[in-house]
């Protein structure tokens, strides 16, 4: 059996009136304190939005520019890549394709301090932002910050190959290739020379006797 005492219509009339006298002067607070500032319009494309030192200095107020976590394009900073392919494996929608060779080991610190290896190199880095949906899930888990938004967004291309941004080119990519190719030999040359010093340093075995 519910014991929960009923309110009387008469403390429901004056709690409903309350209310609305409260929001009412809430939302008229907002309205009285746009009175005293005079509304601006930022004059874009002719002043850049991505500044918040232009801003400042040609507006009062509290106009800034782009946030630094705007998810505009996309960017691949390739000096920082290691061509681990995370991103396009994270990537939802499969807009980024990326193949990678061997190359030479190299130990480099990246966005955030931290520390990362290495051992092979992209051939190919495109991203399709006429599929990219602006998700950010590529960017999360990249382990040393190479790809990530940026506050860019105008892109306007008279053609959809246009959309397709690739970040190595064919001198780059053949470049890796040709790399990759020599430390292939390098090793294969390592690994014969290994196996001929163990085989030379090996004790020979006793030769049986002749009765």
């Amino acid at each position: 059996m519910n014991m929960t005492p009923k309110r009387s219509s008469f403390g429901t009339y004056l709690n409903n009136l309350v209310n609305g006298v409260t929001s009412m002067f809430e939302g008229m607070s907002i309205t009285l304190a746009s009175m005293f500032f005079r509304a601006q319009t930022i004059q874009y494309p002719d002043v850049n939005i991505h500044s918040n030192e232009e801003l400042v200095k040609d507006y009062k107020g509290n106009l800034r520019g782009m946030p630094a976590n705007y998810r505009g394009m996309l960017h691949v900073d390739m000096e920082i890549c290691t061509a681990c392919m995370i991103c396009m494996k994270a990537c939802p929608i499969d807009c980024i394709a990326i193949t990678n060779v061997k190359c030479d080991k190299r130990t480099f610190v990246g966005v955030g301090g931290k520390k990362a290896v290495q051992t092979r190199a992209a051939t190919r880095f495109d991203i399709d932002l006429g599929k990219c949906m602006f998700c950010g899930l590529c960017s999360l888990p990249c382990p040393t910050g190479a790809i990530h938004h940026t506050t860019q967004f105008e892109f306007v291309p008279d053609n959809l190959e246009a959309l397709v941004y690739k970040f190595v080119t064919p001198q780059e990519a053949q470049k890796a290739e040709a790399r990759a190719k020599e430390i292939e030999v390098e090793e294969k040359a390592a690994k014969a020379a290994k196996a001929k010093a163990e085989a030379e340093a090996k004790p020979a075995e006793p030769q049986p006797e002749n009765n």
